[in-house]
């Protein structure tokens, strides 16, 4: 859907927002941008996850706004159909740009991830409920049996034999791992580069994008973070709390990412699973 301007100016008028608009560049695929200088319209895209995620959105982002996190106040949300048939916000603005979008030296990118880590761990800590009277919340998760994607994958030959047994042993290593039990928590389950607001010069701004919250294990919070990256959000998040994670939060760590390079492989040939970064990255967390 593309809306006409008279309809986005009825949009923004509704909820008695003034001034001149301008459509943003979309860093998703879930809505399109249209702002003022200080508020944000996001409407729903024809995507099929946008209506729901805008009603996730809805009920979490308030929520971790209201507990001290660095995320935009929602000024408003209309899921009235009166206007356009699909849910849209309203949002204070944050002037800045996506992490994504931004080139950065090692310490400045390795500051914003100390940062962001330190904000998981007071959204973990601080929100302890969440009404859901809709059921509107995502309910995240991780699938616990990796062995019947490894087999589909072997089966399919997008694995050599030697690949396939590697990536079985780690499964083995790493399972007793994910077994264990968890305290769950209230959790963003979509952190990455494009979820992360900055300044030019590297200060972070915020949070952004809470279509995928919902009660979890705080470690898949981690899940999109890049590799490299998550030892400076560990360290953010730990620095709040020494050992918040438990013991050996590396192995969920990989496991998620094991998961999301044979789906990888699976789909597209010619990818790969570098089985090499992660044996490092255990090792470096071995305890």
């Amino acid at each position: 859907m593309n809306p006409d301007r008279v309809l986005v100016d009825a949009m923004f008028a509704r909820h008695r927002i003034s001034g001149p608009r301008v459509a943003l560049p979309a860093t998703g695929i879930a809505n399109r941008i249209y702002a003022t200088d200080q508020v944000v319209l996001r409407l729903a895209t024809d995507h099929p996850e946008s209506v729901s995620d805008a009603r996730t959105e809805s009920v979490a982002a308030p929520v971790a706004h209201a507990a001290g996190i660095l995320t935009p106040r929602m000024v408003a949300f209309d899921d009235s159909r009166s206007l356009v048939d699909r849910p849209y916000s309203l949002w204070e603005r944050v002037h800045g740009a996506t992490l994504g979008l931004i080139e950065l030296d090692h310490c400045q990118l390795a500051e914003v991830w100390r940062q962001v880590g330190r904000q998981l761990f007071r959204l973990h800590d601080r929100v302890r409920a969440c009404a859901d009277p809709n059921g509107y919340l995502d309910t995240p998760g991780r699938d616990l049996d990796l062995l019947p994607l490894l087999n589909h994958l072997a089966n399919a030959r997008r694995l050599d034999a030697g690949t396939a047994l590697e990536i079985e042993w780690l499964i083995t290593e790493l399972a007793p791992h994910i077994a264990a039990n968890v305290d769950v928590r209230f959790i963003h389950n979509d952190i990455h580069e494009m979820n992360v607001m900055c300044t030019p010069a590297g200060e972070f701004l915020a949070i952004i994008d809470w279509g995928d919250a919902g009660w979890g294990d705080p470690t898949l919070d981690f899940a999109a973070i890049p590799l490299p990256a998550i030892s400076y959000a560990r360290e953010g998040y730990e620095s709040e709390s020494a050992g918040a994670l438990g013991a050996y939060p590396e192995a969920r760590f990989i496991w998620d990412r094991l998961r999301d390079s044979m789906e990888a492989v699976r789909d597209d040939r010619a990818r790969s699973i570098p089985l090499e970064a992660f044996h490092r990255f255990l090792r470096s967390g071995a305890r």
